[in-house]
């Protein structure tokens, strides 16, 4: 008898960490459980004997990689748990996958998140201290050489802090599709948040309905990300997308399905 084990059709690698020192709360929904069951299902599924999918371990990013993004107050040291510099480690794993040939794509599955956190941190800002996208963002310019690149946040929440982060980059287009801020935290991404002086148009905002559906979402990506995709021709593209940061290279063929999940072939 052969058995033929499934392939996944591009070379996809997967970075987990739950963080286990750091939580809202024992009850809160983001505590380590919120990653730990999504491996476990991922486990359960078969994930694991899939050829062409491979697992890396984070890494642990260092104060001069958060340095590069951010002015933490008095210093990352200070504010972060070993936690944040790991999720953060993550997500620079995932970019040295994809960056170093490894792998075609690559998700970094971990917590805490960070597209709240904006260029200046104080503190805790909707869960987020340091914003992991735009730290793995420079990390792939500082060691890659990498100029063009788009950020697609497809969170519930708005990405206020990597909208801060990259308001006057024309390097970085920022496109973030969320509920209207009029009725959710961070009560922010408007239309007429469009980038600024030095780079407008470079940041869109699509705030939608609460309750859209994936008719809505697949709406949006065919008539407004991809064709604003094709025009700005980035050379990476990062999909925050809550505590799951997808990253691909081209050449790419985009396939987004609703909030959450992203692919580019």
């Amino acid at each position: 008898m052969t058995i033929y084990m499934p392939t996944a059709q591009r070379k996809t690698g997967l970075v987990l960490f739950p963080a286990f020192d750091w939580c809202i709360s024992p009850s809160h929904p983001e505590r380590e459980e919120r990653l730990l069951y999504t491996k476990d299902q991922l486990i359960e599924e078969g994930l694991e004997d899939v050829d062409n999918i491979e697992f890396f371990n984070p890494e642990m990013a260092r104060a001069v990689d958060i340095d590069r993004v951010h002015l933490c107050v008095p210093s990352p040291a200070s504010l972060l748990t070993d936690s944040h510099f790991i999720s953060t480690g993550g997500a620079i794993r995932a970019a040295q996958a994809v960056m170093n040939g490894e792998v075609e794509r690559s998700f970094a599955l971990v917590r805490p998140p960070g597209h709240h956190a904006m260029q200046t941190v104080f503190g805790d800002r909707g869960f987020c201290i340091v914003n992991i996208e735009a730290i793995m963002v420079e990390y792939i310019r500082r060691h890659f050489g990498i100029r063009k690149i788009a950020v697609i946040d497809t969170d519930c929440h708005h990405g206020d802090g990597t909208q801060d982060i990259y308001y006057n980059d024309p390097d970085t287009l920022f496109i973030s599709m969320h509920q209207d801020g009029r009725t959710i935290f961070p009560g922010s991404g408007f239309l007429h948040e469009s980038g600024g002086p030095s780079a407008p148009g470079y940041t869109i905002n699509i705030p939608l309905p609460p309750g859209t559906s994936e008719e809505g979402f697949d709406m949006v990506m065919e008539r407004v990300v991809l064709p604003v995709l094709d025009e700005f021709q980035p050379e990476l593209i990062i999909n925050s997308a809550g505590q799951e940061q997808p990253l691909f290279r081209p050449p790419y063929q985009y396939e987004f399905y609703g909030p959450g999940l992203c692919q580019a072939e």
